[in-house]
């Protein structure tokens, strides 16, 4: 019942009541006590004191209810992951929960300034990050993303792939670019502050950063999803810098279709001769599949290839 209508029908109520202007001991000791209050109020003046006993004080504000556990999972799950679909903070947290209770929920943490959320999905539906707000439930400061709409689609694709590998226990350690971005500005400010010199080219900072067990040593893997390629010369100084990168073991490409991936690779043996860090690329329907495994660099299969 909306409250247009609650008023119509209060209203409806009074007019056929059956004595509405009749007096009642109720009115009449309304009444007595009003003229006591302005008798008092006169009183008080005087002295210089404004009181009305008629003035009810007002009621404690409550505070909302605390967050649950859930709730503080969730928290943190946007913190590490930068954003979060509705679907895939479902399939996180509130697994087997139907939809709209998880809808809910996420809105009434909206309400309370917990969270944000962003429309733009190619399916209609809604993305989440995390508020500023949300660090005074944390005893450490959190890190906390800006919605872009426009790499709306590219954020959510990088949760689901990390969803994935974390599933198959291939990924461990993630960091996501919202973190990695601001450790690096920090590393810069720090090195400005201590040098004269000045810091021509930004550092690069990939998609993610997780790290990968491979023949028994824990390697750190840089990804990077490519929905649509950029330019030759903005690859020549992506892959140049990560040449460079001696604790990476190799940066690994995901890609929409395998002609992207072999134009890619192509571009980094070109580019990027000498150096440590190592090419792979794979397709995002790949990284899919309940068998994927992280491909092997080109580097590290040849030299496969040459010992056999």
């Amino acid at each position: 019942m909306s409250e247009r209508t609650e008023e119509i029908l209060e209203n409806s109520e009074n007019k056929n009541s059956p004595c509405p202007n009749t007096p009642s001991p109720f009115r009449e000791g309304l009444e007595g006590r009003r003229n006591l209050s302005t008798q008092e109020n006169k009183l008080y003046s005087a002295i210089g004191i404004k009181k009305n006993i008629f003035k009810q004080n007002n009621p404690k504000k409550v505070n909302p209810p605390k967050p649950t556990e859930r709730d503080l999972l969730l928290l943190e799950q946007l913190e590490s992951y930068g954003v979060l679909s509705t679907q895939q903070i479902r399939e996180l947290i509130f697994k087997g929960i139907n939809t709209r209770t998880v809808l809910r929920r996420l809105r009434l943490l909206k309400q309370r300034g917990f969270i944000f959320s962003s429309e733009g999905l190619p399916n209609g539906g809604l993305a989440w990050i995390l508020s500023k707000k949300s660090a005074s439930l944390f005893k450490h400061d959190i890190e906390t993303k800006m919605i872009n709409k426009n790499t709306l689609q590219h954020d959510v694709a990088i949760s689901s792939i990390r969803i994935q590998l974390e599933r198959l226990k291939i990924a461990e350690s993630w960091t996501s670019e919202h973190i990695l971005k601001k450790e690096v500005a920090r590393s810069v400010y720090e090195k400005r502050e201590n040098s004269l010199s000045y810091v021509d080219e930004p550092p690069i900072v990939p998609d993610s950063l997780f790290i990968t067990k491979h023949e028994g040593e824990m390697k750190a893997v840089a990804l990077e999803l490519e929905l649509s390629l950029k330019s030759k010369a903005r690859y020549k100084k992506i892959f140049s810098q990560y040449k460079e990168k001696e604790k990476i073991w190799f940066v690994w490409y995901v890609v929409l279709n395998r002609s992207a991936g072999e134009t890619l690779s192509g571009l980094w043996n070109r580019y990027a001769i000498w150096g440590d860090c190592q090419f792979a690329y794979s397709t995002l329907k790949e990284v899919f599949r309940a068998d994927f495994k992280l491909p092997e660099p080109r580097e590290a299969i040849e030299r496969k290839e040459r010992n056999w």
